[in-house]
């Protein structure tokens, strides 16, 4: 569940109109939901330095750095805490790149630590891949992650594109597929998404996912919305409801995240 916030928040800290091009993003992110019948909070920031202007002409605003194959550096903290008595606060910091050459080879690399209160877990991805053209791109990542009692392996391979309609109107999409492997167990997680754009400043898109493991069953879908009220400001809302089957027992979770975002 964690981990899905924690992808909600990243995501949310990226016509005639004469577009204000960027170089800095800074956001943050409010959530609340329920997990295992526990209630939770949680408030996130972040950012995004872009090393050169993005040009924001190109299609969707929530699309420009992707479609400009801009490169930048990232951060993102974020911190939950469950509704019960003495609970620990969950922190969640995170720093990443994406670099695209000339040639248009995508070089990624992130490091994220979380932190519960008794225990700390690093994870370390790469990624390498290249635009297909323009507007659609393929990247193949290696995610490691150690939370001091067992280790788990990630090999993924991403796609996303935006395609542009009539009238202004641009649909986006993401396929991602991945091997997963821990210390006992091995499986996979698929995962599937789409995002239509009624113009360049607002749109509404779908997810869902599944994951495998050993005895572990993960399935989780989602809905997200971005708006931009002005060329400068992104207001974005993700909602989200999981469930994991472990040991023929089910887990829920389910959670809302609003988040807003200025560019300068």
């Amino acid at each position: 569940m964690k981990k899905t916030l924690l992808a909600s928040a990243i995501a949310i800290v990226a016509t005639s109109h004469a577009y204000a091009d960027y170089q800095f993003e800074l956001g943050a992110v409010y959530a609340q939901g329920e997990s295992a019948d526990t209630d939770y909070d949680g408030f996130g920031i972040g950012g995004e330095f872009h090393f050169d202007k993005v040009d924001t002409s190109k299609g969707p605003l929530a699309e420009a750095s992707f479609l400009d194959k801009s490169s930048s550096l990232s951060f993102i903290f974020f911190s939950q805490e469950d509704d019960v008595a003495n609970a620990d606060e969950e922190e969640t910091t995170s720093i990443g790149g994406r670099f695209v050459t000339a040639t248009n080879v995508i070089i990624e690399a992130d490091w994220t630590t979380e932190d519960d209160g008794n225990s700390d877990t690093d994870t370390i991805r790469v990624g390498v891949g290249t635009y297909l053209n323009d507007n659609t791109d393929v990247v193949v990542s290696y995610t490691t992650e150690d939370d001091n009692n067992a280790d788990v392996d990630y090999l993924d391979v991403t796609f996303h594109g935006v395609n542009p309609l009539n009238q202004g109107a641009s649909v986006a999409f993401d396929v991602a597929v991945g091997y997963i492997d821990t210390d006992d167990d091995s499986g996979y997680q698929i995962a599937v998404g789409g995002t239509y754009y009624f113009n360049t400043m607002f749109g509404i898109g779908l997810n869902a996912g599944i994951a495998d493991v050993g005895d572990v069953t993960r399935d989780t879908v989602g809905i997200d919305a971005s708006f931009f009220p002005s060329e400068q400001v992104e207001l974005t809302l993700s909602i989200f409801d999981s469930s994991t089957e472990f040991n023929n027992i089910d887990v829920d979770s389910d959670g809302i995240m609003f988040g807003a975002a200025m560019r300068f």
